[in-house]
């Protein structure tokens, strides 16, 4: 075992019980839960607020949001689990100007389905891209901005890891804010 791979153990072993990081994500959860549909303004408006993404709202984009997923009527893809949807909603024109909101796309699909859709974050890119090096995963470590290199990187790390059932992508996501920086600073190789 490599020593990426003892300090990765390590914190995830500290990480589990640790479920009063998760009641923001546990009241989300259960309001998608109760409302699972996507194909009213006032569901996905509320839906919306409840992620607050920076993003979005720094860009006053949230109306423009609305209209857009509702015209995607999503439903049906995020109920069989099509990734492909998070780019679809990520992809926005407002008045001229493309917007690529993936991380907000990503964590809205996350909360209707948190086993199937990663929640895509640029904050821990280098994590992720020591993990692609230390496991020789056939992914471009360079290309995790793209969601499918990012999806493919976190799902690797759920199966390799035997974390599938005990973990979802908020777990991940969760563990990533708590750990990934720690885990990164005890593997560098010294100077």
């Amino acid at each position: 075992m490599t020593p990426f791979e003892e300090t990765l153990k390590k914190y995830l072993d500290t990480f589990h019980g640790q479920e009063g990081y998760f009641l923001n994500d546990i009241r989300n959860l259960e309001f998608f839960k109760a409302n699972p549909l996507n194909h009213t303004e006032d569901i996905v408006r509320a839906k919306i607020s409840s992620i607050s993404d920076p993003g979005l709202n720094n860009s006053n984009a949230t109306e423009d949001m609305i209209s857009h997923i509702l015209k995607l009527n999503i439903d049906a893809r995020i109920k069989q689990g099509d990734l492909k949807l998070v780019e679809d909603i990520a992809g926005i024109d407002i008045a001229g100007k493309s917007y690529n909101f993936l991380h907000f796309a990503s964590l809205y699909c996350c909360l209707h389905r948190p086993n199937i859709y990663p929640i895509y974050s640029e904050e821990h890119f280098e994590f992720y891209r020591r993990y692609i090096r230390n496991f020789n995963l056939s992914l471009d470590p360079e290309r995790l901005n793209t969601y499918p290199i990012f999806c493919a990187a976190l799902t690797d790390l759920l199966k390799r890891l035997k974390l599938t059932g005990t973990m979802d992508y908020l777990h991940i996501r969760k563990f990533g804010w708590l750990y990934a920086d720690k885990v990164l600073k005890e593997t560098i190789p010294p100077a």
